[in-house]
């Protein structure tokens, strides 16, 4: 009984990584497919996005329009995340490179603990400074 109450107790922070995580999965399949649709469905009502040199705060429907343009203009092949963190206000980051069909994009995205769960409260979509 004890053993199997250590388990439990084991096991539930990692309950909380795997909801993060999957969150994170939803956020990097939806632009590996260019999906603007399911990845506007992951932000906060209002979401602080830069795609390469626009940046503003746009509503979800304003964000879905320019991510769509982005997307058809710039195909995606892959998308990586190289690091990611916590930062000091307990938002979750992930920094990585989108692969594109005509280059590569530094992409950033903060993900927010809300009621509803985590949220992407804030995306950059970036020129890289080398393609590699």
């Amino acid at each position: 009984m004890k053993r199997m109450l250590l388990m439990a107790l084991l096991c539930l922070p990692l309950a909380g990584t795997m909801a993060q995580d999957a969150e994170k999965d939803r956020v990097v399949d939806a632009m590996k497919m260019g999906d603007a649709h399911e990845l506007a469905s992951l932000f906060i009502a209002s979401i602080d996005l830069t795609v390469k040199d626009a940046s503003d705060v746009y509503s979800r429907a304003q964000a879905e329009q320019i991510l769509r343009k982005f997307f058809n203009e710039n195909p995606p092949v892959d998308v990586v995340i190289e690091h990611s963190g916590v930062s000091k206000s307990g938002d979750k980051y992930f920094i990585g490179i989108l692969r594109t069909r005509t280059g590569y994009f530094r992409t950033t995205f903060f993900l927010k603990k809300g009621d509803a769960g985590f949220q992407v409260k804030q995306l950059r979509i970036e020129n890289s400074k080398s393609d590699f």
